[in-house]
């Protein structure tokens, strides 16, 4: 549900230094979706486009044009996350919408967690409400300090904590919610009193707490929170939203006989009693209809495969291909940008692109459609009933009529007529003794 009273502010202008890669880090994929694209969806889910800002540097200028509808905002130094919330100070300065802070690198940011921090907010009348993750596992994150009373103090940064403060299990996950004139006057008070010299964003909460302003926090999961800074956690990121998918899919009665090892991609769509065994790989725009069985080591991408459909063991599916109801793709069959019909079968060693084929066609062992030139897209087509051979290359543009069949080993460059038997053979030479007279 959109909330309209809301505004956000989108963190995206970090150097992206541990990330150890030569693009941003909010650009890297979790299911086939960037990082960024994680966060965007989950907000739209909240909050109306118009009220999101996203402060990014100059060199992730091309993102404006990605994203037309979006509000971006540029910090042209990397002087801290305090100085990029000013560098936006034109999207809040006018506005009395609350306004809730995050970074583009925290892909599981969802509604329920938003929609708890306004909860507690209205509830106690909090002029901040912090999102804080309590964990006692090894990490850089921000220790929250509290007071006797569980009041928030401040936020005391990883590098310049103490070794005491470095023990505190509760930790900062970085996200908060504010009242839009209460980040107005604290905004401007942020010094660089720290060993970095950089413009604290949590410095708000101690200056809070001067100001009288009332501070609270609400916990949340640690993996919803996950800030993908690493290799080493854009990993966890990836296994955490593998494993959401593969419960999605054995809920909506999938079977995956290894679940840990099929991997989904984030617009993959599965129907009922779909069987998949294991080392399955789904790419973008995948989708399986009913009782379809995916065997070992596929990979498949831009495919559709309708019921009953059986593709593999080792069987790879490229963009634009459709495998029609009760058609076998087999062991390492390659298809890409094709029509197989219904009751086809293609069961061993093929390769078939840019191609159309009928009902009932089966296709032997070995058989590749190829093109004259190399160049040009020519289409084969492949009528009903026909049956190919195996080892027959078959060189488009070329089109076999109803019926007909090819020759195991021909090449074939000409059309075949219905119910005809194509033929191509080059003349046998045979060498009497010749490994006897042959010299040594």
């Amino acid at each position: 549900m959109i909330n309209n009273s809301l505004k956000t502010i989108i963190l995206a202008a970090g150097e992206s230094k541990r990330i150890l890669s030569s693009k941003s880090k909010i650009l890297h994929t979790i299911g086939g979706k960037t990082i960024l694209e994680h966060v965007l969806d989950n907000m739209k889910k909240v909050i109306n486009k118009k009220n999101i800002n996203i402060v990014i540097s100059p060199k992730l200028n091309k993102l404006k044009n990605e994203y037309k509808k979006i509000v971006f905002s540029f910090q042209k130094s990397p002087l801290g996350t305090a100085h990029a919330v000013l560098a936006c100070k034109n999207f809040y300065s006018k506005s009395k919408k609350d306004i809730l802070i995050l970074y583009a690198d925290n892909p599981f940011i969802d509604q329920e967690i938003i929609k708890n921090m306004v909860n507690l907010k209205k509830k106690n009348n909090s002029d901040i409400v912090l999102l804080a993750v309590n964990t006692n596992k090894k990490n850089e994150y921000g220790r929250i300090l509290l007071d006797k009373e569980d009041k928030v103090k401040k936020i005391v940064e990883f590098k310049d904590a103490t070794n005491d403060q470095k023990k505190v299990a509760l930790c900062n996950s970085g996200i908060m919610l504010l009242k839009s004139e209460v980040l107005k006057k604290l905004i401007i008070k942020v010094r660089p009193r720290n060993k970095k010299k950089e413009y604290y964003l949590t410095d708000i909460i101690e200056l809070a707490n001067k100001n009288s302003f009332k501070v609270d926090y609400i916990k949340s999961n640690f993996l919803k929170t996950l800030g993908v800074n690493t290799k080493q956690e854009l990993a966890i990121a990836e296994e955490c939203f593998q494993n959401t998918l593969r419960e999605k899919f054995i809920s909506e009665g999938v079977k995956l006989l290894d679940p840990k090892n099929v991997f989904f991609n984030h617009d993959t769509k599965i129907g009922k009693d779909v069987i998949i065994e294991p080392n399955v790989f789904f790419g973008p725009d995948v989708t399986i209809k009913n009782n379809v069985h995916i065997k070992a080591f596929s990979h498949l991408e831009g495919a559709k495969i309708l019921d009953n459909a059986i593709i593999g063991p080792f069987a790879r599916l490229r963009p634009g291909t459709v495998i029609g109801p009760n058609s076998h793709i087999g062991n390492f069959v390659e298809i890409k940008k094709s029509n197989i019909k219904k009751n086809s079968k293609i069961n061993h060693l093929s390769y078939l692109g840019d191609s159309k084929v009928g009902e009932n066609v089966n296709v032997g062992a070995g058989v590749i459609t190829c093109n004259y030139d190399g160049i040009k897209k020519n289409k084969t087509i492949i009528n009903d009933n026909v049956f190919v051979g195996s080892n027959v290359s078959l060189v488009a543009p070329i089109k076999l009529g109803k019926s007909s069949i090819v020759g195991a080993g021909s090449v074939i460059t000409q059309s075949v007529k219905e119910k005809a038997l194509a033929v191509e053979r080059n003349l046998q030479k045979t060498f009497p003794n010749y490994r006897k007279n042959r010299k040594k």
